[in-house]
């Protein structure tokens, strides 16, 4: 019994107090990846996310910064100084200066699992071609989606292939609430119409035919079919493992953040 007690003692000293002493990141202390290693953007000390897709969101983020001019810091830690990832993420951006100085086109984007928060922040030069409805539809469809079944790694892979997708084609890919609600309203419209023509059909063939026996005609629609946006393809990139630098941007408050 006595041994028992040892070994339960051992294990909350191991297991338990670290866990009640969770480390409450800032963002002075949280390292900047890129700094060290040109090829990496995404800050994930504690190891929150599986290697390879870290690796792949790391290759999203490099060509939003080769083809775009855009650049990003992705962090993924438990938790955040007063669960306000707002304020880390902005002062991310602005103490590291993410972005080109004369184009603050820059992007930190702050997911705190353990807080169950996040926000995506652009740079003021961002702000017009990423507005703050982009930023909510890809936070909802990509981050909250995901971190509601747990999927860190894909809720931070996904928002880098959205935000990628928006400045290689000018769209995200990602549906929003505006446009889910105008599609149901067309939706609706085209099921009236079609059973008003159904029912003009009827009665036209039924006035038509009386009593007469004969070949009856038959029509229909062909299936309608929603297209399906083609999927990035993840590709690896060269490049030495000399560190990266920050261009000075500077961040205005913009972005949009939330919980799930």
């Amino acid at each position: 019994m006595k041994q028992f007690g040892y070994i339960l003692t051992l294990y909350l000293m191991l297991f338990v107090h670290p866990m009640l002493m969770a480390k409450d990141w800032t963002a002075t202390d949280i390292p900047m990846v890129h700094l060290q290693d040109a090829r990496r953007y995404v800050c994930d000390p504690e190891q929150l996310m599986d290697a390879a897709i870290r690796d792949s969101t790391d290759v999203y983020a490099h060509r939003l910064e080769k083809e775009c001019g855009i650049e990003t810091v992705w962090v993924v830690v438990s938790n955040v100084e007063n669960g306000d990832v707002f304020r880390v993420a902005q002062d991310i951006g602005n103490k590291a200066g993410v972005g080109n100085k004369k184009t603050d086109r820059g992007l930190v984007v702050v997911i705190a699992v353990g807080d169950r928060k996040y926000f995506i922040a652009p740079g003021e030069g961002l702000e017009g071609d990423l507005t703050d409805a982009e930023c909510d539809d890809i936070g909802r469809a990509c981050i909250v989606k995901n971190m509601r079944q747990g999927n860190v790694s894909l809720a931070v892979l996904s928002t880098a292939k959205a935000v990628y997708s928006k400045f290689r084609t000018g769209k995200t890919g990602i549906e929003s609430k505006a446009d889910a609600d105008d599609d149901g309203v067309g939706a609706m419209i085209f099921l009236i119409a079609l059973i008003a023509f159904w029912i003009y059909s009827v009665l036209r063939n039924g006035n038509r035919g009386g009593g007469r026996g004969g070949r009856g005609r038959t029509g229909g629609w062909g299936p309608i079919i929603w297209g399906n946006p083609g999927h990035l393809n993840d590709h690896s990139f060269g490049g030495g493992f000399s560190g990266g630098s920050f261009g000075g941007g500077s961040f205005g408050g913009g972005g949009a953040g939330g919980g799930w």
